[in-house]
């Protein structure tokens, strides 16, 4: 193999929970854009579950809320306060 191209070069696979990750915020994501609070409700238990609490929680706040526009922010702490917006 030329020195280019040895496998170490090739772009490796994702683990499963990264691809489990990345699923998870791809389902709240649309959970939170369908107005489906028990949706996202059961999502991020199950996130929790296969996760882990702090896994979850970094999805939710680190990687979701710069995605969202105002509007979603707001329905998201609504429903982390328990109010229907």
């Amino acid at each position: 193999m030329a020195a280019g191209n040895a496998l170490s070069s090739y772009p490796k696979q994702m683990t499963l929970d990264t691809q489990m990750t990345l699923a998870l915020l791809q389902e709240l994501l649309m959970a939170l854009r369908a107005n489906d609070a028990d949706g996202y409700k059961s999502w991020l238990a199950l996130g929790i579950e296969q996760l882990g609490r702090d896994v979850a929680a970094e999805v939710e706040s680190d990687w979701m809320v710069p995605l969202l526009v105002e509007e979603e922010r707001d329905r998201l702490m609504a429903w982390q306060l328990g109010v229907s917006l």
